[in-house]
C-alpha cells in the first residue's frame, strides 16, 4: 500500500526546490472549516483566540493530511490597527469571518492626522503573533509552518478608509489615497520586522479583494496598488521574512502579468475565475502554484466531481510547474464543506502520486 514519506514542511520545500515530492501539495485554506469540525470552538473564537485556533488546527490537519499550516488573520485585518471596530461571528452565526463595524480613517482630516502605530500594540497583530509562536513552539517537527495575514497595502487602506470612500477619493482626491497607502506600507514593513523578531522566519499571506478587477481597473491597480505592494514586499524580505503566500482574491485576470512582477512570492493561489492555464503561463517558471478549484463546489458539488476536477488539474499542472504545484480551492473553503468532499481532493492527489506521470517526474 502506498504511503506518504514526507512531512508537510519537507514536502513543500522539496516541491519548491525540485518540483517533485512524494506527492503534489494539498492546500486547504480552511480557517472556518476547522471550528466546524472541532466541538466547542466557534468561528469567532478562531479570530478572537488564535491560541485556541492553533491547538484545534493541528488535529484537523493531521486527520486530513493537507500541507498548509494555520493562517492567522482575515480579510478585514487593517481596520483595527488604526482604531476601527470589528465584529466577530457569534456561536450561531453563519458568517465566515469578521466584519468591519467602523472605519477609522474615513475623512480627509483623519488622513492628515494618521500616525504609523506600533505593531506590538496595534489591533490584532500581537495576538496573531502569539498564535504563530504557539505553532513554532508546540507543533511537531515538519508542521511548524504558520503564516500571518499581511493583506496588501491597497486592501488594508480600503479596510481603514472604507472601500466606497477610497474608490471615490481615487477619482476626486487621489493624493489622499497615496497618503494612506504610504502610512499603511510603512506599518506593514514594521509589522514584518516585528513578526520576524518575535515569531521567527515565517511566511506572510497577502492579496486582497479590494485589489480585484471587480472594484478597480488594471490601470488603477498599476497606479495605486502595485507600487506599494512591491515596496512592502521588498521591505519585508529585508527584515527577515522568507517569502509570501499570495492570494490575489476576486477577479484579477487583468492583473495577472503585474502580479508576476512582484518580488518574494513563494506560492500563489488565484481566485477560480483566473484560468489555471493563464496562471501556468505567467508563474510556471517562477513560483509554486496552488489551487484553484471553485470553492463553492466543495460545498454543493459531489465526491466524483471534486475527485475528477482535482485529477484534471493535477494532469494539467503537476509536472509543469518548476517550483511545484498544489491542488486546493481558489479561496477559503466553505465552512460547511462536507468532510467527504475535502477527502475527494486528497484521495485524488494521493492516487495521482502513484501514477507513472508523477513518478517519471522525479529528479534523477
Amino acid at each position: 500500500m502506498w504511503t506518504e514519506t514526507m512531512t508537510p514542511f519537507e514536502r513543500l520545500m522539496s516541491l519548491y526546490s525540485t518540483g517533485w515530492a512524494d506527492r503534489p501539495a494539498i492546500g486547504a485554506f480552511a480557517m472556518g472549516l476547522v471550528p466546524k469540525l472541532t466541538p466547542g470552538l466557534t468561528i469567532g473564537e478562531c479570530y478572537e483566540n488564535p491560541l485556541k485556533f492553533a491547538k484545534a488546527y493541528l488535529r484537523v490537519q493531521e486527520m486530513f493530511g493537507f500541507d498548509t499550516g494555520p493562517l492567522f488573520g482575515h480579510a478585514c485585518t487593517g481596520a483595527a490597527e488604526w482604531g476601527g471596530e470589528l465584529s466577530y461571528p457569534g456561536p450561531n452565526s453563519r458568517a465566515q469571518s469578521p466584519i468591519i463595524r467602523s472605519h477609522p480613517i474615513d475623512t480627509p482630516e483623519k488622513v492628515d492626522k494618521m500616525d504609523v502605530p506600533d505593531p506590538a500594540k496595534a489591533g490584532e497583530i500581537e495576538r496573531m503573533c502569539a498564535g504563530a509562536r504557539y505553532v513554532m513552539a508546540n507543533y511537531p517537527d515538519g508542521y511548524k509552518n504558520p503564516s500571518l495575514v499581511a493583506g496588501t497595502p491597497f486592501t488594508w487602506a480600503g479596510n481603514a478608509v472604507g472601500v466606497e470612500t477610497m474608490l471615490l477619493w481615487m477619482i476626486r482626491e487621489p493624493s489622499l489615497v497615496h497618503k494612506v497607502l504610504k502610512n499603511v506600507s510603512a506599518f506593514l514593513v514594521d509589522e514584518a520586522r516585528y513578526i520576524s523578531e518575535t515569531v521567527g522566519p515565517c511566511m506572510l499571506f497577502d492579496g486582497g479583494p479590494s485589489d480585484a478587477n471587480d472594484l478597480i481597473s488594471p490601470v488603477q491597480f498599476e497606479q495605486f496598488a502595485l507600487p506599494s505592494l512591491k515596496e512592502v514586499r521588498l521591505g519585508a524580505l529585508k527584515n527577515g521574512i522568507p517569502g509570501f503566500l499570495a492570494h490575489p482574491c476576486g477577479n484579477q485576470i487583468k492583473n495577472v502579468e503585474m502580479w508576476a512582477t512582484v518580488p518574494g512570492t513563494f506560492a500563489i493561489n488565484f481566485d477560480f475565475r483566473t484560468p489555471l492555464p493563464v496562471i501556468l503561463k505567467n508563474f510556471g517558471e517562477s513560483t509554486m502554484i496552488l489551487g484553484n478549484i471553485e470553492p463553492a463546489k466543495f460545498q454543493y458539488s459531489n465526491y466524483d466531481w471534486l475527485y475528477d476536477k482535482t485529477t484534471e488539474y493535477l494532469n494539467l499542472a503537476a509536472t509543469k510547474v518548476k517550483h511545484g504545484y498544489g491542488c486546493g480551492p481558489g479561496c477559503e473553503i466553505p465552512t460547511d464543506t462536507p468532510p467527504i468532499h475535502l477527502s475527494a481532493m486528497i484521495q485524488a492527489t494521493r492516487k495521482y502520486a502513484q501514477s507513472k506521470a508523477w513518478q517519471d517526474h522525479k529528479p534523477k
